[in-house]
């Protein structure tokens, strides 16, 4: 039996900063991850390694197409090999920063295996009871895997095998439109697939603005990707080759399927019932002090089913923070998150939906197109716009398809959290030629019509008669 301040399980994004906190203040730590190495999905599985994939396919891309710029590269090809060992390098690199070796050295006690309660002051892992005054779950998701016909009888990818193919796939298949359909269609397209990708809703991305998704399928069909819209009936294999069937009939063939429809918390095994800690489907039930109903414990991450972005994890563990070991009350708010998806233009929002700007009667939509911005045509990244979404004169949402859009959200996320005014934008001078002057350009349309009004025309007319 062991006895700890804080029992952290999970050692992912949340759990991570969590338990590296703690432990440098001085608590009696113990991190449990069931992996052999910390980190979690995002590095192992995830945001890591697919931004790393992302970049080869860019690089595949910009060679392909060297001639638009004048330069002369002649034919190219993929070694998946090269590719496999790219990722690997970039997965190793940020590893060492979550290495057992760090995180012993600051003080925890790492025990690797599942993790299930006993009571609600004890877990068992490997056989090894560990007492805590609190607990943290972080166990973070897994894909989601629907209940479709023949989907047992074939061998299909998900986010924790995608990134280690010994071949380049010949035809893939891709279930799901979300941000992680589109970015493996896209990143496999660039490299050299021929690849299908199927959504049963009517425009991919339907979580965005319909013009970003309407944009960004433009992109996707140059890049060669086949985007087909209608439900899925069942699945098969034969030999090698899978096979999608719609409701409707048609069928797709291919010699890899990626199922990327969705994700949900990774509770099986927790044995939550024995601690009294309310959960469902959806994941663990918190407050907005990431408290679960039992209060001593705390959950953070994908496990809550609450927005599954990895800075969402490390904000909501910097709340469990301040509340479980500060003793600060904290409450995590939600209204100024960031998405991004990292294809190429990136697509990014943040704030008051534009479907929401529509019902609000005080609320009115700014547009400017990227078509306009001069560092995008000197780069020949013209596809993408940006609509505010204006409030009384403030920024309450953000939505932007371009290059660099995930780096640009930041600017306008900040404003909105402040409630900043537009003209605290208009007047910040942004260096030129640049993306950022996007934001400062959309912000401005808001200005026109009252700088150019038959008011201020008038208003100018008398001054220059009337003044020297």
């Amino acid at each position: 039996m062991q006895n700890y301040d804080i029992a952290v399980i999970g050692g992912g994004a949340g759990g991570l900063v969590v338990a590296s906190v703690a432990a440098q203040l001085g608590l009696n730590v113990a991190l449990v991850e069931k992996e052999k190495q910390l980190g979690g999905d995002c590095l192992h599985y995830g945001c890591v390694p697919s931004k790393s994939l992302l970049r080869c396919a860019h690089v595949a891309h910009m060679v392909r197409h060297a001639g638009d710029y004048g330069i002369d590269v002649g034919n190219t090809s993929t070694d998946m090999q090269q590719v496999n060992a790219y990722i690997n390098n970039a997965v190793q690199i940020i590893q060492q920063h979550d290495s057992h070796e760090r995180f012993s050295e600051i003080g925890c006690d790492i025990y690797t295996g599942g993790a299930r309660f006993v009571n609600a002051q004890c877990i068992r892992a490997n056989d090894i009871e560990l007492h805590a005054k609190r607990f943290v779950i972080a166990t973070g998701s897994f894909a989601w895997i629907p209940d479709m016909e023949g989907i047992q009888s074939v061998d299909y990818l998900t986010n924790e095998d995608m990134f280690s193919l010994e071949t380049l796939p010949e035809h893939l298949l891709i279930l799901g439109a979300g941000p992680v359909g589109v970015e493996m269609a896209q990143a496999y397209a660039r490299l050299g697939s021929r690849v299908s990708l199927i959504e049963q809703a009517q425009r991919i991305l339907p979580r965005f603005d319909q013009d970003i998704s309407r944009l960004l399928k433009q992109q996707l069909l140059a890049d060669g990707v086949d985007i087909v819209h209608g439900a899925v009936e069942r699945v098969q294999q034969q030999g090698d080759i899978r096979t999608v069937v719609l409701n409707d009939g048609r069928e797709l063939s291919g010699d890899q399927l990626l199922v990327a429809i969705g994700r949900r918390p990774a509770i099986d095994g927790l044995d939550l019932e024995q601690a009294g800690v309310e959960f469902g489907e959806n994941g663990i039930k918190v407050n907005s002090r990431m408290q679960t109903s039992r209060r001593h414990i705390y959950a953070c991450g994908d496990v809550t089913g609450l927005m599954p972005f990895t800075h969402v994890a490390e904000q909501q563990a910097g709340v469990v923070i301040a509340n479980a070991v500060f003793r600060i009350p904290k409450l995590m708010r939600y209204r100024v998150i960031p998405a991004v998806v990292y294809t190429e233009p990136e697509c990014a929002q943040v704030g008051m939906a534009l479907e929401q700007a529509e019902q609000d009667a005080s609320a009115s939509v700014i547009q400017f197109d990227m078509q306009q911005l001069d560092r995008a045509i000197t780069d020949n990244t013209t596809r993408g716009l940006l609509k505010l979404v204006v409030r009384k004169g403030r920024i309450a949402g953000a939505h932007v398809i371009g290059h660099h859009a995930g780096e640009l959200i930041h600017e306008l996320a900040l404003a909105i959290q402040e409630n900043m005014k537009l003209s605290k934008i208009t007047t910040l001078v942004h260096a030129y030629p640049s993306y950022s002057q996007l934001n400062r350009r959309a912000a401005s349309q808001y200005y026109r019509d009252s700088l150019f009004s038959p008011f201020a025309k008038n208003l100018v007319k008398i001054l220059s008669r009337w003044l020297p």
